[in-house]
């Protein structure tokens, strides 16, 4: 019994060793797999997923290049309206993904703050994008 209990606790270890190590996905690979995967309820979590990262890469990159911290502020909304019109389309995850649409606007606005008041107008029509996403997927699980 012991012995069953050591060889759990070792090849637990192990695996987290191996997870640990494990390349965190680039925000390339991560678009490529949420364009291929065929089951949408996956896609919808990898294009909320890719919103983010995108999100948070273009507020780490704003400092050095204000053009591309745009360019992936939009590709942000880009990715957002994308998890929400597939969400739309299965009729699944619908609440999830309006949660997650709404801390992701919060979090555009936060950031849109930091930014330098002449870069902060170009934002909006992205910010505006996610809250129609979102108005979309509030009357969807709204209908009548």
């Amino acid at each position: 019994m012991m012995r069953k209990l050591l060889i759990l606790v070792v090849v637990g270890i192990s695996l987290a060793a191996l997870a640990k190590d494990k390349v965190p996905e680039s925000m390339d690979e991560l678009k490529a797999r949420a364009a291929a995967t065929t089951d949408k309820n996956k896609q919808v979590e990898l294009y909320v997923e890719l919103s983010k990262r995108e999100l948070e890469a273009a507020n780490d990159v704003y400092n050095t290049s204000a053009d591309q911290a745009k360019s992936l502020f939009e590709g942000s909304a880009e990715s957002a309206t994308a998890a929400a019109r597939l969400a739309i389309e299965s009729n699944h995850k619908l609440k999830q993904t309006e949660i997650k649409l709404r801390e992701l606007s919060h979090r555009m606005n936060d950031i849109r703050r930091t930014w330098a008041f002449e870069d902060r107008a170009p934002l909006d029509p992205a910010i505006q994008q996610v809250e129609s996403a979102r108005n979309k997927l509030l009357d969807r699980m709204f209908q009548k």
